[in-house]
């Protein structure tokens, strides 16, 4: 890694580019925090030691969000596109281990290296203006035209109409460990199974700017919502260490496990202090090489240095979507 970059130095060029607010989290800022359980199929135990995919049904704290690093940032770029969101979440398991994934609504990041990300992070810094200057964004791309797969689902993402229609992805390469010590590359993904009662473009068009946590909430109180856990197995020559490339199509994929979410959790401010780490894994799981995916493990941790040592000023509830 460039002894140059440290994730002090990224954490407060995000710091720059996002507007952050003392007291939150440095990206995602905006979230809520939901109860449920998982419970792995049979070709979970197949394929992993891990403790929580042995079948029983494990309590679990998910964390929805809104990508941004300002908590009063909006859930739509524009009525005609959306935004990143953020699904992360934490297994508490019978042993006291509590391991943790943090995915997003698309499938590749834009950036292979943290320096990469630092790269880019710099371009989005606002200028006099108070806007970033498109042109450096551009010309970063165009140095950098491999992110292009990841710049163009970002553009073409939609409006969302609930956190409960969409799949949320790791990016990063892990591997399945078995009992025997057989290693598996994979990566994950949540397919979201609650698709009924979406609400659609039209009915979206209307609501405020934030709206993603309170029809989430209202959702929860008519029923749960699920989603499938699936892991998409690598083959010889897929990238295991660049999160910005996709892997070929018709890779298989098999169904770990389900999630079911069932509630809100009932301590908000208490699981501000969760780090979603997602090197955070436990034996059967093991993390691929990824430097990007060890750097944001790092980063994390100084965003929660920062954000535990500095006094928070709540937003109003409408402006959290409550």
């Amino acid at each position: 890694m460039n002894a140059r970059l440290s994730p002090e130095e990224a954490i407060t060029l995000i710091e720059h580019a996002a507007d952050t607010k003392p007291g939150y989290r440095r990206a995602h800022a905006r979230g809520l925090a939901v109860r449920g359980t998982f419970q792995a199929g049979p070709e979970a135990k197949s394929l992993s030691k891990a403790e929580h995919f042995q079948g029983a049904a494990i309590p679990c704290l998910v964390r929805f969000s809104n990508a941004a690093g300002n908590p009063c940032a909006p859930d739509r770029a524009d009525p005609k596109s959306g935004r990143v969101l953020g699904f992360a979440i934490r297994f508490d398991l019978p042993s006291g281990a509590k391991p943790t994934w943090a995915g997003i609504n698309i499938p590749v990041f834009p950036a292979r290296t943290p320096e990469e990300f630092l790269r880019l992070t710099s371009a989005q810094v606002p200028g006099p203006g108070g806007k970033p200057n498109m042109l450096r964004i551009i010309w970063h791309v165009l140095k950098h035209l491999h992110i292009i797969a990841s710049v163009k689902f970002i553009k073409g993402l939609k409006p969302s109409g609930s956190f409960a229609m969409e799949s949320y992805h790791g990016i990063h390469a892990y591997y399945l460990v078995d009992a025997a010590g057989k290693r598996r590359a994979f990566r994950y993904h949540w397919i979201p199974q609650s698709l009924s009662g979406i609400p659609g473009a039209e009915e979206i068009k209307g609501r405020p700017d934030q709206y993603l946590l309170q029809e989430i909430r209202a959702r929860l109180q008519r029923g749960p919502v699920s989603w499938d856990l699936v892991a998409e197995m690598a083959e010889a020559g897929d990238p295991l260490t660049d999160p910005s490339s996709a892997w070929p199509e018709g890779r298989k994929k098999t169904v770990l496990g389900r999630l079911i979410l069932d509630r809100v959790h009932e301590d908000q401010p208490g699981t501000e202090s969760v780090v979603f780490d997602p090197t955070n894994v436990v034996p059967g799981l093991e993390l691929s090489d990824d430097p990007v995916l060890k750097f944001r493990s790092q980063a994390y941790g100084v965003s929660y240095d920062r954000r535990s040592g500095e006094k928070r000023a709540e937003p109003a509830p409408a402006d959290m979507g409550q």
